[in-house]
C-alpha cells in the first residue's frame, strides 16, 4: 500500500506529498518525536502534525510512544523498502542529515579519499562554459541533495557534468550503503561532451557506481524517453540567461510532473540587476526558490568567476512549466562565446609578440595558445593586455513593455457586465497613469464582453468567457510613465480573479548607434557632459537588452 499518498489525500495539507516523506523519514531516524518536535523540524503547523500522526495510527504504521510517535514494525518495513532505507549506515545518514558541520567535516574527508578518481576528469572547454568545480564542492552537492531529503531511492539525473556531480553522490551511496543490498537510488547523465562520458563510464565500472551516461546536446530537441521520468537534478549551466532557461526548461522536461521536485541549480556570481532577471527566469517557469547559497561553488581556474559561485535549491510548482517544450530546438547562443565577440590581446612575456584570442581568431581560448606556444620563441607564459574600447557597440531599446494575463475564476457575473468592464477598465488605465485617447466595447449575445481602452502609449484590451469565469486581458505600455502592473493588480482584485497566469514581454527590441560621440579636439567640460549622457544610455540599454533577452524566453 501507498502509504504517503493515502495520507496525503486524507489529511488536508497545502504542502505537496514530499512533506509526508520526511514525516516518515525523521520518524524512521530519530523516533519517538514529539508533535512539537517534528512541527519545528518540518515547518508544519502543529495541528497538521497531529492530523498526519492520527492518521498514521489509524492504517497502524504509527504507535504512540510515551509523549511522541514512532513507527511500528509494519511502518519500518515501508520506510526501508519504499523510501530506499533499508541496508542504510542509519547513524551516518542521521549525522550527515542533522548537522551542517559533520556534512562540511565528511565532504572533506570524502574528497581526500576519492581525489584520484576525479583527477582523471578531462580538461575543461572553456568554450562550452565549462569550469570545473573543486571536489570538496562536488562532496557538498551531493550531501545537499542528501540535507534535503532527495537522496535514497531516486532516480537523480546530472545535467551536464563536467564536475563529476554524479561521480560524488555514486561515492557518497557506496558510503551510506556499506553491505552487499543493492543501492535504490540511480544516477543518469546527460553530457555533451564525449571525454566525460567516457570517462564517467570507465570509473563507475570501475568502482560499480549506479551511473548511466547519455550524450545529449541541449540545444536540440531531446529524446522522448528521458521525458517525465526523474525525481531530482543537479546542474551547473552556461553563465547566461539563454543558456540558464533552455537549461531549466530541459530541467522540467525530464523531471516528473510532480509539485516538490528539486532542482539543485548552479550559476555564476551575478550584479543584483543580472541575479533579479535569473530569479524572474524561476518565476516565468514557475519555479520556488527554496534555498540559495551566495558562495557555495568553488572552481579550479576561474578566475573571471572569482573562482566562486552560488547554488540556488529551486523546487517544482502547480505552475511549473517548460518556456522551451521538450520536442522544439532552443537557442543556439547560450554559450558565454556565443554572446561575447570581443577579441582579448596577449603579449608573450619573453618576446613580447602579440596575439589575438576570442572567437574568429588565429587561437580561441588562452589554454590553445598555451598549448602551441609562442611562434617566435616557444614560451608558453602571456600576460593579456588591456581592452581597446569599441565606440560601435550595438545597443538596444525596448520600445514596448507587453503584460499577457489569464485571468481563471473570476466572478461571472462581472464578466458578463458590459458597463462594469468598461469602468474597470477605464479606471486601471487612469490607474497605471496613462492617457485615455478611445474606448470601445461591446457586448456579446447570449453573453461575453469584449472590449479595448486605447491610450496614447498603446492599448488595454479584454476579452471575458462568464461560463468559464475567465477573462483574456493585454496591457500594452510604452514610455516609461506608465505602470502596467498597477493596472493588472487594479483589475485582477475588481474581477475577484482566484487564479492568474501571466506572460511578461518586452516588445521591439531594435538597434540604435552609439551616444558616445565626441571630437578630440572638443572643451573637457563638454566631453564630461557625453560621457554622463553615454553612461546613463547604456546603463539602461543594458537593463532593457536584459528585458529583452529574458523576457523572449516565455513567448
Amino acid at each position: 500500500m501507498d502509504y504517503i499518498n493515502k495520507i496525503f489525500k486524507t489529511v488536508s495539507i497545502k504542502d505537496n506529498r514530499r512533506i509526508i516523506e520526511l514525516y516518515f523519514q525523521e520518524l524512521y531516524c530519530c523516533a519517538p518525536l514529539s508533535n512539537k518536535t517534528l512541527s519545528q523540524k518540518l515547518l508544519l503547523p502543529v495541528p497538521i502534525v497531529t492530523a498526519i500522526k492520527n492518521e498514521g495510527i489509524k492504517l497502524g504504521i504509527f504507535e504512540q510512544c510515551g509523549r511522541g510517535v514512532g513507527l511500528t514494525h509494519n511502518g519500518k518495513d515501508y520506510v526501508e523498502q519504499a523510501l530506499g532505507f533499508k541496508g542504510i549506515d542509519l547513524c551516518l545518514y542521521r549525522r550527515l542529515a542533522e548537522s551542517e558541520q559533520a556534512r562540511d567535516a565528511y565532504a572533506d574527508a570524502l574528497s581526500k579519499k576519492y581525489r584520484a578518481a576525479f583527477d582523471e576528469r578531462p580538461v575543461a572547454d572553456v568554450a562550452l562554459d565549462q569550469a570545473q568545480c573543486t571536489v570538496q564542492t562536488a562532496f557538498r552537492r551531493a550531501l545537499l541533495c542528501l540535507a534535503n531529503g532527495t537522496l535514497t531511492s531516486r532516480q537523480i539525473v546530472c545535467m551536464g557534468d563536467d564536475d563529476f556531480v554524479s561521480l560524488a553522490i555514486g561515492f557518497l551511496l557506496k558510503e551510506l550503503y556499506p553491505g552487499p543490498s543493492i543501492c535504490p537510488t540511480h544516477i543518469h547523465v546527460l553530457e555533451m561532451d564525449g571525454r566525460y562520458i567516457e570517462c564517467l563510464n570507465r570509473l563507475s565500472e570501475r568502482f560499480s557506481l549506479p551511473i548511466s551516461c547519455e550524450q545529449v546536446d541541449l540545444r536540440m530537441p531531446l529524446p522522448p524517453h528521458l521525458c517525465g521520468r526523474f525525481d531530482c537534478l543537479f546542474t551547473d549551466p552556461p553563465y547566461t540567461q539563454e543558456g540558464a532557461s533552455l537549461f531549466l526548461s530541459r530541467a522540467i522536461s525530464v523531471l516528473k510532473e510532480e509539485s516538490g521536485l528539486r532542482i539543485f541549480f548552479s550559476f555564476g556570481n551575478k550584479s543584483a540587476t543580472e541575479v533579479y532577471f535569473l530569479q524572474k527566469c524561476f518565476q516565468l517557469h514557475g519555479l520556488a526558490i527554496k534555498d540559495m547559497f551566495t558562495r557555495f561553488n568553488e572552481y579550479m581556474g576561474a578566475s573571471l568567476l572569482g573562482n566562486k559561485g552560488q547554488l540556488f535549491v529551486l523546487e517544482t510548482t502547480e505552475r511549473t512549466r517548460a518556456l522551451f517544450p521538450l520536442e522544439k530546438r532552443g537557442r543556439d547562443d547560450i554559450y558565454t562565446a556565443d554572446r561575447n565577440f570581443r577579441q582579448n590581446r596577449y603579449r608573450c612575456r619573453q618576446c613580447s609578440k602579440v596575439y589575438a584570442v576570442g572567437k574568429e581568431a588565429e587561437y580561441q581560448t588562452i589554454r590553445e595558445l598555451k598549448k602551441q606556444g609562442c611562434s617566435v620563441c616557444g614560451a608558453t607564459v602571456f600576460d593579456r593586455l588591456h581592452k581597446n574600447g569599441n565606440t560601435d557597440k550595438k545597443q538596444y531599446l525596448p520600445l514596448g513593455h507587453h503584460i499577457l494575463a489569464d485571468f481563471y475564476n473570476c466572478d461571472p457575473e462581472k464578466l458578463d457586465d458590459v458597463e462594469q468592464i468598461r469602468t474597470f477598465m477605464h479606471e486601471a488605465a487612469v490607474s497605471a497613469g496613462a492617457t485615455i485617447v478611445q474606448e470601445n466595447f461591446h457586448k456579446y449575445a447570449p453573453i461575453g464582453v469584449s472590449g479595448v481602452v486605447v491610450i496614447q502609449e498603446s492599448h488595454l484590451t479584454i476579452h471575458t468567457w462568464p461560463e468559464c469565469g475567465y477573462a483574456a486581458v493585454d496591457l500594452f505600455t510604452c514610455g516609461t510613465n506608465v505602470r502596467p502592473w498597477t493596472a493588472f493588480d487594479y483589475l485582477q482584485e475588481r474581477l475577484g480573479c482566484a487564479k492568474v497566469e501571466y506572460s511578461d514581454l518586452m516588445r521591439g527590441a531594435y538597434e540604435r548607434p552609439s551616444l558616445l560621440r565626441y571630437s578630440e579636439t572638443e572643451q573637457p567640460a563638454m566631453r564630461r557632459k557625453k560621457r554622463q549622457r553615454y553612461d546613463a544610455s547604456s546603463k539602461w540599454n543594458r537593463r532593457a537588452k536584459s528585458l529583452t533577452d529574458c523576457s523572449v524566453l516565455s513567448k
